[in-house]
């Protein structure tokens, strides 16, 4: 793959922005702030040329690739990037051979043991170990650490260095990223900012009289009328105001239109923003402080196009179905594991949202410029098309909204905070979530490295806090593989998850119910 170096010349040294040195303070060694990804190949990969793409493609592209972390001390917790002059290639790219009998299990050992590995701070931030013998070709096990980039720019660079299969051109990455709201069509405007206030003052009734119910029955009771009388109240309201809308035609009939989705937008941005400076709901699973030790496991390939169908048929996205495949292998899980509810309130996600789409051109200096959302995902839904719908209206309302701005702001405040105030923070947010879930739009076309043919790919985000559980959606060549990175200690069996979302997608193809 060619690649044009347009780039100003980058500094020995330069101070690391706020929003990239928040990821080194909150490393911790129960979490490391380390992207993982892991990629293997039909052939053998040979070593020499691995080395000469990274050299070529990376440490020439971009110098953060041969800069340390230096941390300066203080209040301020000022870091610097700076030329590490000692640099040696063959100590961050290291061949080696996977431990026999070098099967998948071996790998999602070796990755394992890696996760839980911290990097010499006196290095660059990253590593490369390319394994010999993964099934009669090689592995790679690619970590850099978040401070250096966000996950879908280390992605991009991932795949700059691979090339497409006997020089085709690349087919062009899935559109991903952006700031702007995306608004689903809808032919009544009004009646849909009716509909989502509605929504929101019953699952805040909801709420309301769960917490009354512990009290006292007659508190619930007490609780329940006011909640009805305005329900009733804002449904009666929507209703009117939704026919009169209709009755309009012309200029004023999209005057009307146009500011009730704005409104819509905002009533949803204000939603987000409610249920993130809320009260956590990840109490009551995988509870307590994670330990050193991860795992990984991930699972055969997905068709894409089966996604695909169900989302058509379903009047929904592919990522809708894969979150939905990921909330029933959740389901599964818990129940098999017997694992009781404190409370009825589905748990929350972090999901990292890109603020800029794929780009061929990169800036030099990396960085992170993402945010992150927090989506709860659907737990006790009988069916998998009950899932689907569900998942599909509450993604529905963040692609709605300004939602990844705003947390994009709250972490810049952080970042900029006085270090007690910063990590207090983070921890409060990060407890916000169980895990962090990642949908990775990979190459739709087969693709190289150094001349092996790659034939999957995963990738994980880390977790922070006491998050104890990482899961990524990677989707490559007509394929998509669903990937699960827990904690040892609260979730020793991923393997349980991979069977339970095999399940999940048995249900979901023959539309039964589950179990």
């Amino acid at each position: 793959m060619a690649v044009r170096n347009t780039r100003k010349p980058i500094g020995p040294h330069r101070r690391m922005p706020a929003q990239d040195s928040l990821w080194l303070h909150l490393d911790r060694p129960e979490n490391l702030l380390v992207v993982t990804s892991v990629l293997w190949t039909r052939t053998p990969v040979d070593a020499t040329r691995l080395r000469s793409l990274v050299s070529d493609r990376l440490l020439a592209r971009y110098p953060v690739y041969l800069q340390r972390a230096v941390r300066h001390g203080g209040p301020a917790r000022s870091v610097s990037w700076e030329t590490d002059v000692g640099f040696d290639l063959g100590k961050h790219v290291v061949e080696q051979q996977l431990p026999a009998p070098a099967d998948q299990a071996a790998l999602e050992d070796f990755v394992a043991a890696r996760r839980s590995t911290p990097f010499d701070v006196n290095r660059p931030l990253w590593t490369i170990d390319l394994l010999q013998g993964y099934r009669g070709g090689s592995a790679l096990v690619c970590r850099t650490h978040h401070a250096m980039a966000d996950g879908i720019r280390l992605t991009q660079v991932l795949f700059s260095l691979l090339d497409p299969v006997d020089g085709e051109a690349a087919a062009p990455h899935a559109k991903v990223g952006g700031v702007a709201p995306h608004r689903e069509a809808v032919a009544q405007p009004v009646a849909r900012l009716g509909a989502a206030a509605l929504r929101a003052l019953g699952d805040t009734g909801a709420k309301a009289q769960q917490r009354a119910a512990r009290v006292h029955p007659a508190l619930e009771t007490a609780v329940a009328l006011p909640v009805l009388g305005a329900t009733a109240t804002v449904g009666a309201a929507s209703a009117v105001a939704g026919f009169l809308a209709s009755s309009l035609d012309g200029g004023p009939r999209r005057v009307v239109d146009t500011v009730a989705a704005a409104a819509t937008t905002v009533w949803h941005s204000a939603t987000g923003a409610a249920d993130l400076l809320g009260p956590s709901t990840a109490t009551g699973l995988w509870d307590g402080e994670p330990g050193v030790d991860k795992t990984a496991a991930w699972g055969e390939p997905i068709p894409l196009a089966e996604l695909a169908r169900i989302g058509h048929e379903t009047g929904t996205t592919v990522n809708d179905v894969c979150t939905a495949l990921v909330a029933g292998a959740l389901d599964r899980y818990f129940t098999a594991h017997g694992t009781a509810r404190p409370d009825p309130s589905d748990p929350g996600w972090l999901i990292p949202v890109s603020l800029s789409s794929f780009d061929d051109e990169l800036p030099a200096t990396l960085g992170n410029h993402f945010s992150l959302v927090l989506a709860r995902l659907p737990l006790g839904r009988r069916t998998f098309a009950e899932r689907l719908a569900e998942v599909h209206r509450r993604v529905a309302r963040i692609r709605d909204s300004y939602e990844p701005v705003l947390t994009f702001g709250m972490q810049y405040a952080i970042a900029q905070s006085p270090a007690p105030v910063g990590l207090a923070l983070s921890r409060f947010f990060a407890g916000k979530a169980i895990g962090v879930l990642t949908n990775v739009p990979g190459p739709r076309t087969s693709m190289t490295l150094a001349g092996a043919e790659v034939e999957g790919v995963v990738g994980w985000a880390p977790c922070s806090g006491r998050q104890a559980v990482t899961i990524c959606v990677f989707s490559y060549a007509g394929q998509v593989r669903f990937g699960f990175g827990t904690d040892r200690k609260l979730i020793p069996d991923p393997e349980t998850l991979v069977a339970g979302l095999a399940a999940e997608f048995a249900a979901a193809v023959r539309g039964g119910e589950v179990a």
